[in-house]
């Protein structure tokens, strides 16, 4: 993987112009999440869900649209005080959620990003993320089933154009800047999408460098995702299989697990919507398996505000009940 991030870059070089960028008037954006959270065995709290914000734009040289985008998310600084460090109230780390430079061209699109969304995430395990607070992956509120992280750094991705609504993405992520590795991370995968139905492949190689120190081997992730679109009625499945996960209680530090989740998203008319959903690991040791019943309930008020009410009910770890507003502007 080493030449990989090379060819990536030397590959957008004759695209690039010594003409003046012109540039659009950016659009500035942000969403707000926020309500009440009651976890099993803990106190219930007000809750910073999401504070998004973001500035989007194109600048143009010649021929080219080159797309940036940058949001940030500040829950992270609004729920300080549930830390109990006294004085600290409403200070902590901005967390960059987007830091993203796209470039679209007759040959596919460029992508160069400090920090993201992880596109492996976002359009394999999509199908299933109807929900606020329980989604699929691996960080934030995670949810102990989904091994994927809904986030990535240092990436640099090519996507293919649409042949018969199909794409493929390859992405090389760089994580350490000193040791003896371009890439530390690889994906791939291919994804049909016709506006209804969805089908979609990939695998993600994380470096065995980049995992705790326990485990030796390479993480390896397969994930397999289908979904349609019925009108009021969005029905997902997913699938993933994770070779060499960083495992503390296993002798070699790493053990296999697979995991699925399905879920339904209706549309009940007049604004009112629901969700409901499973999912499950089945991991090689007994003791990390787990599953987890999901429910939402939503009204949206407008185009910008909506209510919604939800739920997880776990196996293993402590169930959550969660009330919220989302405002878009």
């Amino acid at each position: 993987m080493k030449k990989m991030v090379f060819a990536i870059t030397l590959a957008t070089l004759p695209m690039v112009s010594s003409h003046a960028a012109e540039f659009s008037k950016p659009e500035i954006y942000g969403f707000i999440s926020a309500g009440a959270l009651k976890i099993d065995n803990q106190d219930l709290e007000a809750e910073a869900f999401e504070i998004e914000l973001g500035l989007k734009g194109k600048a143009q040289v010649q021929d080219l649209n080159l797309l940036y985008q940058l949001e940030v998310d500040l829950a992270s600084a609004a729920n300080r005080a549930d830390s109990g460090d006294p004085g600290k109230d409403g200070e902590d780390d901005i967390h960059v959620k987007e830091a993203v430079m796209r470039l679209p061209t007759q040959y596919g699109t460029f992508v160069l990003a400090a920090r993201g969304t992880s596109g492996q995430w976002a359009q394999l395990y999509g199908p299933i993320n109807h929900y606020e607070y329980n989604e699929p992956h691996a960080a934030l509120n995670a949810d102990g089933i989904f091994v994927q992280p809904d986030r990535t750094s240092g990436t640099f991705a090519w996507a293919s154009p649409a042949v018969a609504n199909t794409r493929l993405v390859m992405a090389a992520i760089t994580l350490q800047e000193d040791n003896d590795e371009d890439a530390d991370a690889a994906s791939i995968r291919v994804v049909y999408n016709d506006g209804k139905l969805h089908l979609g492949a990939g695998t993600t190689l994380i470096q065995s460098e980049q995992l705790p120190a326990f485990t030796q081997d390479d993480l390896l992730l397969t994930a397999l995702s289908a979904g349609y679109d019925f009108g009021n009625i969005q029905l997902g499945a997913v699938w993933e299989h994770s070779d060499n996960q960083p495992y503390p209680l296993a002798p070699d530090g790493s053990a296999e697990s697979d995991s699925f989740g399905i879920s339904a998203n209706i549309n009940l008319g007049k604004g009112f919507g629901m969700a409901v959903g499973y999912k499950e690991k089945d991991h090689e040791y007994d003791a990390a398996d787990e599953s987890v019943y999901m429910l939402k309930f939503e009204k949206q008020l407008d185009d910008q505000v909506k209510v919604w009410a939800e739920t997880g009910q776990y196996d293993q770890a402590d169930s959550n009940y969660a009330l919220g507003v989302n405002l878009r502007f």
